[in-house]
């Protein structure tokens, strides 16, 4: 079922239809906070805003978007406020591989695995070097896979923008990995 007619259910006073909705989204959603955050229990709690906020406002969404984008979006926002509040805390972004193994496509080897996380160990060590503008926009494309077009929704930015930042962004950190690979 796609996610406009559950919210039209939802809107309608459908209980399950709101079970289903944050089902399909719980995971991803809380796996972002944790990357933004790197705190299990504030990532929790900001979880709980999260859909608090998509439950207060889902009568606002006006379909413009996809839900995704739109949920991502508030998530985001939910984010920055964290750390407006929370200014002295660590800004640093850490992804433990339980939560790399879960964008995994499965059937590979048990060496393959192994080298994969190792790998992804590494690019996400070095991703936490870069500004923290430069690891958002690295995490929206290539981990949650959002669009250039969404991933500037997401951001607050025009889709030229987070195409530059984007670039920027590889480059530089293709010139940490190169760094690290020959020292």
């Amino acid at each position: 079922m796609e996610d406009h007619e559950l919210i039209r259910q939802i809107l309608s006073g459908d209980n399950l239809a709101i079970q289903k909705l944050h089902s399909r989204y719980v995971d991803r959603i809380f796996n972002y906070i944790y990357v933004q955050t790197n705190n299990y229990h504030d990532s929790e709690e900001l979880l709980q805003d999260v859909f608090f906020k998509t439950a207060r406002q889902l009568h606002n969404f006006e379909g413009k978007s996809s839900f995704k984008t739109w949920i991502f979006k508030i998530t985001r926002n939910v984010v920055i406020d964290y750390y407006r509040k929370n200014n002295n805390r660590s800004k640093s972004i850490t992804m433990e591989g339980s939560v790399i193994e879960t964008k995994v496509v499965g059937g590979e080897s048990a060496e393959n695995t192994v080298l994969r996380k190792l790998h992804m160990d590494e690019v996400m060590q070095t991703l936490n070097k870069l500004p923290k503008h430069y690891q958002t926009v690295l995490h929206l494309r290539f981990i949650e896979g959002f669009s250039i077009k969404e991933t500037a929704e997401i951001m607050g930015k025009t889709t030229l923008s987070v195409k530059a930042l984007q670039h920027r962004a590889r480059k530089e950190l293709a010139e940490h990995i190169k760094m690290e690979v020959s020292s």
